[in-house]
């Protein structure tokens, strides 16, 4: 029975989308979190049955209130307040296999906050039951678990057996114990897969921050990021069954930036992967490029908001990071976890990212607007919507997150 399930590719139709309402950990009017969340639930209320799940104390009060005044319709919206210590529910979220019955299975995979936690932690196990519980209030019963770790966010589909993810992600970051091998296998099992593509590493950006810095300023001050996650939608999305979209530094821009220069060599050394890769039926896919946003900076002094957040992390590492640099003294600065592949599909519309503010570089509007253009060719027949995200990525994640 279970093999006739199938995990649908984001591009055919949808039914329902899960939505967290977002806590307000960058706390200022410019760079307010829930802002960007108001809009994306404005723009998916009229294509698709929204969930906002309500998962920290105050947050319904506060969500119902701030979209009612952005004129948004509640009865179109179903309110939930499950527990959740996680807020990018793309990746904690419930995975729903179907078949062409409308029968529809729950995949119950692990979770572990990307790494940093054991699964057994009980703030782990609350984020991994949220996902149980959505899945459920769909009315979903039959269920599928898994002792492994993998996040949605990390889990491309063509809708047709192919699923494309991050090797380092899955295997090493997220399942040391495990080998290669077993984690395909276990992948293969949970989504009925023909087969993976793998694609070695993610973009530096997008990577574990804890690791190290991603570049240096002239006078040799370090830049961190912003994530955890290290997935394949920061990077590289199906946009049909045989069409990938995969993103692009240019020679110019390795030239001048060894963050840039770094992920130049990790997304060329992808390019050449899925270039040579084939579907689940022998067909080689089509691979469109998509411009990666211009680096924008973020300062984080002793009293900002995160700034206790992040540096927390890294005193549980004894106050290193992993290449041995020690969290500065004083201001510290980041770059945000921008990406133009960190777009949704939904239906009728697409809602993808964009960054320009007044008094930003030119080129960021530049970038913006190339990146519009490539979503548009990719999808004539649906409305792009650009939704300023760098609230939501300045906390690590973005719209599809």
């Amino acid at each position: 029975m279970y093999e006739k399930y199938r995990y649908p590719g984001e591009f055919e139709e949808r039914s329902d989308v899960f939505v967290t309402w977002m806590p307000p950990y960058i706390g200022s009017d410019e760079f307010d979190s829930r802002v960007p969340c108001i809009e994306i639930i404005r723009n998916l209320v009229d294509e698709v049955q929204v969930h906002v799940n309500c998962g920290q104390e105050g947050a319904l009060e506060e969500a119902r209130a701030r979209l009612a005044e952005a004129g948004v319709d509640l009865d179109k919206i179903i309110f939930t307040q499950f527990e959740d210590t996680n807020f990018y529910h793309r990746d904690n979220g419930p995975n729903v296999m179907v078949d062409d019955g409308g029968n529809r299975l729950l995949v119950n995979t692990n979770w572990s906050f990307y790494g940093v936690y054991d699964p057994a932690d009980p703030a782990m196990q609350t984020s991994r039951q949220a996902g149980l519980h959505d899945g459920i209030s769909l009315g979903i019963s039959d269920i599928v678990d898994t002792d492994l770790v993998s996040e949605g966010g990390d889990r491309e589909f063509n809708g047709r057996g192919v699923l494309i993810a991050i090797e380092d992600t899955e295997v090493r970051k997220r399942n040391p114990g495990w080998t290669k091998d077993q984690v395909e296998a276990e992948l293969k099992r949970l989504f009925n897969l023909e087969k993976i593509i793998w694609l070695p590493q993610p973009l530096l950006e997008d990577d574990d921050y804890r690791m190290g810095p991603l570049d240096h300023k002239e006078d040799g001050t370090p830049v961190f990021g912003m994530s955890f996650a290290a997935h394949a939608d920061e990077m590289c999305r199906f946009i049909t069954p045989h069409k990938i979209l995969l993103a692009e530094v240019t020679d110019e821009e390795a030239a001048a930036s060894e963050c840039d220069r770094e992920s130049k060599r990790r997304l060329d050394a992808a390019y050449e992967i899925l270039r040579n890769e084939t579907d689940a039926e022998g067909n080689p896919f089509e691979i469109v490029r998509m411009p990666v946003s211009v680096p924008i900076e973020l300062v984080i002094a002793p009293g900002d908001d995160d700034y206790d957040l992040y540096r927390g992390f890294i005193e549980e590492m004894g106050g290193t990071f992993a290449d041995g640099t020690p969290w500065p003294e004083g201001p510290v600065h980041f770059y945000a976890a921008t990406s133009y592949c960190n777009f949704l599909i939904c239906n009728g519309i697409v809602l993808g990212q964009r960054y320009y503010h007044e008094g930003m570089d030119p080129v960021i509007k530049e970038k913006d607007e190339q990146a519009e253009r490539v979503l548009q060719e990719c999808f004539p027949d649906r409305k792009v919507v650009m939704i300023d995200s760098f609230a939501l990525n300045l906390m690590g994640g973005g719209v599809h997150c």
